[in-house]
């Protein structure tokens, strides 16, 4: 039996900051981590996407695809949208949010329309924050290919928390 090489990727990743920032307001946080001046997540660098715009109350993420997101079909594993779709909710909450509070995901539906594969080109995630209150928050996502098609669509319930 021949032995093949199989593909590997090695990367590394930041420590979870925290509230180590929260000195800045929320949107200051996005806008240094667009500009490399704060360090992504470590979920951020295993799945290799980054923020590339943000404004208040919306934000956008980009994600090249790449094999190693592929499921045994050869297309993008549906939960690793899900997982980019919800670190953009995330992103956009915070452009709201000069409290700093933290937040975590009470809900996530996702519509997936069109497959996306490594070939797609890079894949654009823009949330936008419908509802910031006390105790809740809601988002909505649009997922665009590079061919500006929609590939999926996104709603979420945030919960507020400290």
């Amino acid at each position: 039996m021949t032995q093949v090489d199989e593909p590997r990727r090695e990367y590394t990743w930041a420590p979870p900051v925290g509230r180590a920032h929260a000195e800045l307001h929320g949107i200051e946080q996005v806008h240094a981590q667009i500009a490399g001046e704060l360090p992504m997540s470590p979920a951020s660098s295993t799945i290799d996407y980054r923020p590339v715009d943000a404004g208040e109350g919306w934000a956008v993420l980009e994600l090249e695809p790449r094999e190693f997101h592929c499921n045994s079909f050869g297309t993008i594993q549906g939960g690793l949208i899900a997982a980019v779709i919800d670190a953009a909710f995330g992103s956009a909450l915070m452009t709201v949010n000069p409290e700093n509070r933290r937040f975590t995901t009470l809900d996530l539906s996702c519509r997936y329309i069109r497959a996306i594969a490594p070939d797609t080109g890079p894949i654009r995630v823009r949330a936008q924050v419908e509802h910031h209150g006390r105790t809740t928050a809601t988002v909505r996502a649009e997922v665009h290919d590079s061919s500006q098609r929609l590939v999926a669509s996104a709603t979420s319930t945030l919960l507020m928390l400290s």
